[in-house]
């Protein structure tokens, strides 16, 4: 392999690198993942310096973005240079003479990059060359508006030249342990494709969307503090916290409702691009109403944000109701009420056998749910959802079947690992 491209020369600490653009089809046919290198079944665990290819997130997640997005962009792959024949920089000033002080200065940091032999071997970029070579040689399988446009994009490539692998482990290890990943909150907040991200920010701003009507969105109000009352620094709350529930929680609850009012897959993952503007607009909507309800029909709801300085007892463990006033809680409850709802209870009507039952925490009911025996909470998936067919039991028990109990009970006992759980009798 003879590979000539046009760069810039830079220095760190002790590295030098070249930084240069180069087309996607060009990238994803010269380079090459560690796995590829015929030395890498031979390499013992210290001189390998990679992770191993997570398969689907490249099928699931890069695939469809680089197809499907107008706004597709990545950050420089960084590319080590490994055992080549030739590896030269041939500057710009050193073939044009006459040059002035300054641009000398500069044409001397210019130039053109050549490898002749040895791989380059991607050292930070994997999934994301693995993604460019399937779209740019795309059979016909990989559907999107833009996948016939990706093989031209041009892409920022930083090479560095192998010097050993302790060294190379190194720079690997530095590079992925100081890129510190965007938070759930930070998505939430910066996102303008992810729909649910975008009715979450909705539902929580002082205005409006344009189109919604002058009602103020439902969780607008603020805390003692003149802060909101959704936290959206943190995905967690404090005991002593004057928040209602967090950005995160609110999240993940715009989702719950919007898959059971029959719009599915309202996020980024599994829409690229952003909903239309009557999506959105139908979706706030859709979440805006429930919350309505919810923080009208659910007396404690309606109270603690009227009074946010209650939200502190109301949370407290052996308070009746701080299930409903810990993020995890109202997850589960938003998966209750959207079952109840769906065998043919009206959402008022659920809503209002909420505020007269026991949800307090200290409950043994939810214990090996949602809440641990030690007090402390769950954010599994399987046991939210659990906690939610629990819920939809406590809500309105009449509504499920026999065999839906026993499931119930079956599933419960399980969790608790209490072979001879019974559910108490409906009241």
């Amino acid at each position: 392999m003879s590979y000539t491209v046009p760069a810039l020369k830079g220095q760190m600490g002790s590295t030098e690198y070249f930084q240069a653009t180069v087309p996607a089809r060009e990238l994803a046919a010269v380079a090459k993942l560690a796995v590829e290198l015929p030395q890498w079944t031979t390499w013992s665990v210290f001189e390998r310096f990679q992770r191993e290819l997570a398969t689907k997130r490249v099928e699931k997640e890069i695939v469809p973005y680089l197809a499907q997005a107008r706004d597709r962009f990545f950050n420089a792959l960084i590319v080590l240079v490994y055992e080549p024949r030739t590896f030269t920089f041939e500057t710009v000033g050193s073939n044009v003479s006459g040059l002035p002080g300054t641009y000398r200065k500069v044409a001397d940091k210019m130039g053109f990059l050549t490898v002749d032999g040895g791989d380059l071997v991607v050292l930070d970029g994997q999934h994301r060359l693995s993604a460019l070579r399937a779209v740019t040689t795309n059979d016909g399988s990989i559907k999107g508006e833009y996948a016939d446009a990706v093989a031209e994009d041009e892409l920022c490539v930083i090479f560095i030249p192998h010097e050993s692998f302790e060294k190379t482990r190194r720079i690997f290890n530095k590079v992925n342990r100081y890129a510190k990943p965007t938070s759930p909150s930070d998505n939430i907040i910066t996102s303008e494709d992810d729909g649910s991200a975008i009715i979450t920010r909705w539902l929580v701003e002082p205005t409006p969307p344009e189109g919604a009507g002058d009602r103020l969105p439902p969780l607008s109000a603020l805390d003692p503090y003149d802060e909101p009352i959704v936290e959206w620094r943190r995905t967690t709350l404090k005991p002593n916290d004057t928040k209602f529930t967090t950005l995160s929680a609110v999240y993940q609850m715009t989702q719950v409702i919007l898959d059971a009012n029959g719009m599915h897959g309202f996020t980024e993952k599994h829409m690229v691009n952003r909903p239309s503007d009557d999506q959105l607009l139908k979706a706030y909507r859709i979440t805006s109403e429930w919350w309505y309800v919810l923080l009208d029909k659910i007396r404690p709801f309606r109270d603690s944000m009227q009074d946010p300085a209650l939200l502190p007892d109301y949370r407290a463990y052996q308070s009746r109701h701080s299930l409903l006033f810990r993020p995890v809680g109202q997850i589960m409850l938003m998966h209750a009420l959207t079952e109840a709802t769906s065998r043919g209870l009206s959402l008022a009507d659920a809503t209002g056998l909420v505020s007269r039952k026991n949800w307090s925490a200290s409950n043994p009911l939810f214990t090996g749910t949602i809440v641990y025996a030690n007090g402390h909470m769950s954010t599994n998936e399987t046991a939210i959802r659990l906690a939610g067919r629990l819920g939809t039991y406590h809500i309105a028990p009449g509504i499920l079947t026999e065999r839906e109990i026993d499931s119930l009970t079956h599933d419960l006992a399980v969790a608790k690992g209490q072979p001879g759980f019974r559910l108490p009798r409906p009241r």
